[in-house]
């Protein structure tokens, strides 16, 4: 027995295929978009916005560092309007920063290409060479009769302390060398930037008397130089669209904070109610 399909109800058969066939295309891309945002709004359960508003960095310091042989060159950037402060140790990779919202701060990385930072654990800030511990302020005099040294076209005196047995010497530029602005923005600078460097007591907890600006530091295999300051960077961070990795928020974390939640909202719910009816039965 042959049977016949009618020209019509071929073509209804074949639009209708083609039908699901499309239907199923757009559903599959649909799951492949959505797969990332979902994967992009699990993640965010354990991060937090940087902050809230916009940071604008205006002022910047660059400078060369000599360790072991290798030279490299790195910038801070910092306001006159916060108390945030950025840095980058090398501008020869500059894919990462470090991020500090105070002097005091935790310490967070940051990676602006895809808006999310990481705070550093003192575990990880001890491996980096930060001892974690308060130091006792190191102070430096001026040594008599030692050479001069010129940085940035400033004529630097020796300022030297001895520690542990190692000798230091800040390459000190004097107040009068300096607009009042410009001063003022490279003791800010490099206040923080020598706190906040690792490994050497000496420099981290150098006491930086305030008619001295240090535009160098040396010790044995070690050079440190101000290469350039001004007030025109363009640097912003919008806060609110940074995620950050939050230490100790992971989502075991999160989903008990949400049960709670609820549980308190249920039992806050339960104690209006039993309110309501007892104020009811009183009437």
């Amino acid at each position: 027995m042959t049977f016949t399909i009618q020209p019509k109800l071929y073509l209804i058969f074949v639009f209708s295929c083609l039908s699901m066939i499309c239907s199923n295309i757009l559903l599959a891309q649909e799951v492949d978009k959505r797969l990332p945002s979902m994967a992009e709004e699990i993640a965010n359960l354990t991060r937090q916005p940087l902050g809230e508003g916009t940071l604008v960095f205006e002022n910047w310091i660059q400078f060369t560092v000599e360790e072991k042989g290798r030279k490299r060159s790195g910038k801070l950037l910092f306001s006159d309007e916060s108390t945030a402060f950025i840095w980058l140790e090398d501008l020869n990779n500059d894919k990462s920063y470090f991020f500090k919202s105070s002097d005091d701060a935790t310490t967070i990385t940051i990676v602006p290409s895809i808006n999310q930072g990481t705070e550093l654990s003192p575990a990880m800030m001890t491996a980096l060479g930060y001892s974690g511990i308060d130091e006792e302020p190191v102070k430096y005099k001026m040594k008599k009769g030692a050479a001069n040294v010129v940085i940035n076209n400033t004529t630097c005196i020796a300022a030297t302390t001895k520690h542990e047995s190692v000798e230091y010497t800040m390459w000190v530029g004097g107040i009068k060398d300096f607009k009042r602005s410009d001063r003022e923005m490279l003791r800010r600078g490099l206040g923080f930037w020598f706190k906040n460097q690792p490994g050497l007591t000496a420099r981290s907890a150098a006491l930086i008397e305030e008619s001295w600006i240090p535009l160098g530091f040396n010790f044995d295999g070690y050079e440190f130089r101000v290469l350039a300051w001004g007030t025109d960077s363009e640097l912003s961070i919008i806060q609110d669209e940074m995620m950050v990795n939050v230490l100790g928020l992971d989502l075991n974390s999160v989903a008990k904070k949400y049960v709670e939640d609820i549980e308190k909202e249920k039992q806050k719910k339960a104690a209006l109610k039993k309110a309501e009816s007892e104020g009811q039965k009183e009437d």
